[in-house]
């Protein structure tokens, strides 16, 4: 093989490990919008995403919590791109104050990623709701 060629190998090689490199790394979703399901404290749930708006480090959301085979009900947050960082806030059905408020993280979205995913914790603050406390949870997209 001819130094020439030697050295066009090299760079095609060169160049698309860098290729391959940029499209790997890890970031966080520009947006969260859609369906999500999952798990909140044991009982299987749907949150729909259904508006995110603002600009800066962290974004308004919107949408609704449904348990399956049960209410629906609003929720209010944040979205951080920038971080993977979300909290929201469950409020029932003409409810003004909220009876949960979830706390978490996304993961990071790269190449080759299968889902999407949200965990962390919410607590429960109104006892006709359920016994208040701490409780896990985790949505996959």
């Amino acid at each position: 093989m001819s130094y020439k060629r030697k050295i066009a190998a090299l760079a095609i090689v060169v160049a698309c490990t860098a290729a391959s490199a940029a499209s790997a790394t890890p970031t966080w979703p520009a947006k969260i919008l859609g369906t999500w399901k999952g798990v909140s404290n044991q009982t299987s749930v749907v949150l729909r995403v259904t508006s995110q708006t603002g600009a800066g480090k962290c974004q308004d959301i919107a949408g609704t919590l449904q348990n399956v085979r049960g209410a629906t009900d609003s929720i209010y947050g944040y979205y951080c791109p920038s971080s993977g960082a979300i909290e929201f806030r469950r409020f029932g059905s003409g409810a003004s104050a909220a009876y949960q408020a979830y706390t978490g993280s996304l993961n990071q979205n790269y190449a080759g990623a299968p889902h999407l995913l949200i965990a962390g914790t919410f607590s429960q603050y109104n006892p006709s709701y359920g016994p208040l406390g701490q409780y896990s949870f985790s949505f996959i997209n």
